[in-house]
């Protein structure tokens, strides 16, 4: 579960601000799987047990599952991990440029191999498993794109002047492992490359589904891919990291930044364990995140 401190991430904060709920949570992942069972082992009544129960359940960390016989229902965890954005602050007495591109705004796609597929809003754009999909006229009105294997590339204006100095490049977007169907523990590694220089890898850990994605729409599949990771990728004058680790020595003198009408970027998909996991990317209609891929440049201006 991706979270963030707007407060539509409130009800997992207060849900998981109880010893109560704390020790629900743990019993439940050690083997407990009743209500009754709950109560009995905590010393609490049934409506006690019951409203934190609710709480758990609305905040998604839990999930009630009717028995074969119905007469009982069976809880479990509906999360593994919990990861929170905290904002930051970069650069605040530095000039930018932000740019904003919508992930169906590719400028090219190589290797494509299902399988893979776009969709936008409010519906899957050509045929599913179809490399050819990407050329399609529709792909502009992508919210997702999945493939196992390939590269997808983006080209932005290059806008810096000449008598600038290039501080910090950040690029932020929601990216997920692909897999047909869930599994959060399905780790992919997501090659960033910018002007043709591989600047490194950007590792997720899994297919997320298992509650669903804030801006996902009703008629997506609540058994495929629900939401991403938010990473950032942030490249400086001394090398290049992810959410503020270090992933390798690649320095912004590297990219070639001024001399070239525009910048490209590129995502695609590197080997895992001698495999291939896949990459799912989300725009703003998809996901936890309310964006699509967010470019900034940080720059001085020299006297």
């Amino acid at each position: 579960m991706e979270l963030d401190v707007t407060n539509v991430s409130l009800p997992v904060f207060q849900a998981l601000a109880s010893e109560i709920r704390l020790e629900i949570i743990r019993r439940v992942a050690s083997g407990t799987h009743t209500a009754a069972q709950l109560s009995k082992e905590m010393s609490l009544s049934e409506s006690a047990i019951s409203k934190n129960l609710n709480i758990l359940i609305n905040a998604g960390l839990l999930t009630k599952k009717a028995t074969k016989d119905n007469r009982k229902n069976d809880l479990e965890l509906s999360v593994q991990q919990i990861n929170v954005q905290l904002p930051s602050l970069l650069f605040p007495k530095y000039r930018k440029f932000t740019y904003t591109i919508p992930i169906g705004s590719y400028f090219q796609v190589t290797d494509v191999e299902s399988s893979c597929g776009l969709a936008s809003n409010e519906n899957v754009i050509g045929k599913l498993d179809d490399p050819n999909a990407f050329l399609s006229p529709d792909r502009f009105k992508a919210e997702l794109l999945w493939f196992t294997n390939g590269k997808v590339m983006y080209q932005i204006p290059n806008e810096i002047p000449q008598n600038a100095t290039v501080k910090l490049i950040e690029i932020s977007c929601e990216i997920a492992s692909e897999f047909p169907r869930s599994n959060n523990n399905w780790p992919s590694k997501i090659g960033c490359w910018i002007n043709d220089q591989l600047v490194g890898d950007v590792v997720v850990s899994g297919n997320f589904s298992d509650v669903r994605g804030r801006l996902t729409p009703k008629w997506w599949g609540s058994d495929f891919s629900q939401y991403g990771q938010l990473k950032h990728l942030r490249i400086n004058d001394e090398s290049t990291g992810v959410n503020g680790q270090r992933i390798s020595d690649i320095q912004l003198n590297q990219l070639n930044l001024k001399n070239s009408p525009t910048i490209s970027l590129a995502l695609g998909v590197q080997q895992t364990n001698g495999e291939r996991h896949g990459l799912t990317l989300f725009g703003k209609g998809f996901g936890n995140y309310k964006q699509d891929i967010d470019v900034s440049i940080y720059y001085s201006v020299d006297d």
